[in-house]
């Protein structure tokens, strides 16, 4: 396993964990975080044993944003792209930044397994983005929410937006970037932001039991409703039904359905292979 310096990434039982571990910068995301983000997302996408990926920050804090340090570095890159020398070594390294910043982000949203952001005091900016990234979040009740990257003059990046907007409809999602306001978590509840409240002494127990609730059942068929759900508002009901179909027959012919049927028959807990 590698070593990280930003992150810690754990795997118990079925369960991974990444564990953003900067708590003396409330866990502000670096160059260095976003690149072990990347791999620590990608290696738990391929762990055979996990069934879930949790994403939790240590100490009071969630994620407080992008480390300002980097912002200067990033305009003069971006400044030297958009003058037209995209094709030089700085403008290069701006595009390259880019992808490398956004690399766990997509890796969260493809892979076939749920992700869930267990969210307590600061969710900011990219912080925020990283929350949004995951299938589900559950929060404490200190928890505060919000995309500030227009207060910098910068655009949110890391698909905040994309996932906010389907979240809370447009016209919400428009007010909360726009403005910048951090939403608590009562509100956030309300409009769907996050999935559950709890106290900040009962996160981790809750996010763990949240996690062992919504894998109960057949990863196979875990899976193919994530994507089902993920493409909905991509595709036409004609279109859909015709995946659906596709995706039934993968489903029935998996090692997955024929334990979840003996394990009925033989009243007794399913042992899933996952395939």
């Amino acid at each position: 396993m590698p070593h990280f310096e930003t992150i810690r990434y754990e795997l118990e039982g079925d369960l991974a964990s990444i564990i953003l571990a900067r708590p003396d910068k409330r866990n502000a995301v670096n160059e260095a975080m976003f690149a072990e983000l990347g791999e620590a997302v990608d290696m738990a996408g391929a762990e055979p044993n996990a069934r879930a990926l949790v994403v939790r920050g240590e100490g009071p804090s969630f994620c407080s944003g992008i480390d300002l340090t980097l912002i200067g570095e990033l305009a003069r890159l971006a400044a030297t792209q958009s003058a037209g020398d995209a094709g030089s070594d700085t403008g290069s390294s701006f595009a390259t930044f880019v992808r490398m910043a956004q690399r766990p982000f997509l890796a969260l949203a493809r892979m076939d397994k749920p992700t869930i952001a267990a969210v307590r005091g600061y969710a900011l900016g990219a912080g925020c983005q990283l929350a949004l990234a995951c299938d589900l979040r559950i929060a404490a009740t200190d928890a505060r929410l919000g995309i500030l990257e227009p207060r910098y003059g910068i655009i949110p990046d890391l698909g905040g937006a994309h996932h906010l907007t389907r979240l809370v409809g447009p016209a919400r999602a428009k007010e909360l970037i726009w403005s910048t306001r951090a939403v608590e978590a009562d509100e956030a509840l309300r409009i769907g932001m996050v999935n559950r409240v709890v106290a900040p002494g009962e996160l981790d127990e809750a996010t763990e039991a949240f996690a062992r609730e919504v894998t109960a059942h057949s990863p196979t068929a875990v899976a193919l409703v994530k994507r089902m759900i993920d493409r909905a508002a991509d595709t036409t009901l004609e279109d859909e039904l015709a995946r659906e179909a596709s995706d039934q027959a993968i489903a029935l012919s998996s090692e997955d359905h024929r334990e979840a049927v003996a394990a009925f028959l033989e009243r007794r807990l399913p042992r899933y292979p996952g395939k």
